[in-house]
């Protein structure tokens, strides 16, 4: 795969420092508990993201993390890098995408974009995590490395088509009715409740002009989740936009999601009913009594009836009684002999 070199430059450096300057004021911020929004622009031509960090930071889910690289810390508090993952409450991507819809492209022609999709491992939501973070992704070489560049890439890797934003130029144009059916294909299956939330959902969300897009990394956890995307405060991109980074990033602007049918999880099967033993059959038709024998014990003790309802008028004890010419069932001598009955019940 072909990386995105870092801009140079004197222009580059500038840039650069103005990212740290207010990552920095939004750090100060986060500490103080005050929400902020920040724009933070890639260089003095790229298109910039309107991030809203949050008041305080939140648990931090990540599915698998340690196969990721660079990942460390417990479930909670991650880090990436030794950075700690931060808590957004929304993004929007100032800028539009090139619309280089299956419509736009003349039969039998890649109209630029075949070049630049790099191939990418898409065997599981870690593996193209490992082959995107603080990567710089901008495949269709218009407005720098946005979010939508991201998702598009693993679009073509994974179903072999680009990610259709049907027209508008915007991320969450994506998921619009009428286009959703377009990009969930039959590779993929809607999720519409942010609590369903897994690993390797592509998410959608309706921020501002332009929304956003990214892959979630984890779960739901009280109203966030982690989600590695571009334009999402990584470090600047030449041209514009910022590299693959993970953010827990809150659903109060969330749509929908893509879910790859490779990443479902199989039902688990249910536990087998035991298989019921089965009656044993009686050791003797007949019984001679002995002195001290009930009724009830030689119908146990011989196998005759193994049920739940031996005693009392209805039960098992007395209609032996009665299919032996016993007027008490509770009155027996020994010497006599009992014939078996087979149960009713």
């Amino acid at each position: 795969m072909t990386n995105k070199k870092k801009s140079g430059g004197k222009d580059n450096k500038k840039s650069l420092y103005k990212v740290l300057i207010k990552a920095l004021v939004a750090i100060l911020a986060i500490g103080a508990g005050v929400g902020v929004s920040i724009s933070i622009q890639s260089n003095e031509e790229g298109y910039k993201a309107q991030i809203e960090f949050s008041g305080e930071q939140k648990p931090v889910e990540i599915t698998d993390q340690s196969e990721i690289e660079n990942v460390e810390g417990g479930q909670g508090e991650v880090k990436i890098d030794g950075e700690t993952i931060q808590t957004v409450e929304a993004v929007e991507s100032d800028g539009p995408v090139t619309e280089t819809g299956e419509n736009e492209c003349p039969e039998g022609e890649e109209c630029g974009r075949g070049a630049a999709y790099p191939k990418l491992d898409v065997s599981s939501p870690q593996a193209f995590a490992n082959q995107t973070l603080g990567v710089c992704l901008n495949v269709d070489g218009y407005f720098g490395s946005q979010c939508w560049d991201s998702m598009s890439a693993y679009f073509y890797n994974y179903a072999g088509r680009i990610l259709n934003t049907c027209g508008t130029g915007a991320a969450k144009g994506t998921i619009a009715d009428g286009c959703w059916q377009k990009n969930a294909g039959n590779e993929f299956v809607m999720i519409w409740n942010p609590r369903d939330i897994q690993a390797g959902d592509i998410a959608v969300y309706s921020t501002g002009q332009w929304g956003h897009i990214g892959m979630a990394m984890g779960g739901y956890n009280n109203g966030y989740f982690a989600l590695l995307g571009q334009n999402q405060g990584g470090r600047a991109c030449p041209g514009g936009g910022a590299a693959g980074n993970i953010i827990n990033l809150s659903t109060r602007d969330f749509v929908g999601a893509f879910r790859p049918k490779a990443y479902i999880k199989p039902e688990p099967k249910p536990e087998p009913e035991p298989t019921p033993k089965p009656t044993p059959a009686p050791t003797a038709d007949t019984y001679t009594v002995k002195k001290g024998d009930t009724l009830g014990e030689i119908a146990y003790k011989l196998g005759w009836y193994t049920g739940k309802k031996m005693f009392g008028d209805d039960g098992y004890a007395q209609s032996l009684a009665e299919f032996n010419g016993i007027k008490n069932r509770g009155l027996i001598y020994p010497n006599m002999v009992i014939r078996y009955l087979k149960p009713t019940q």
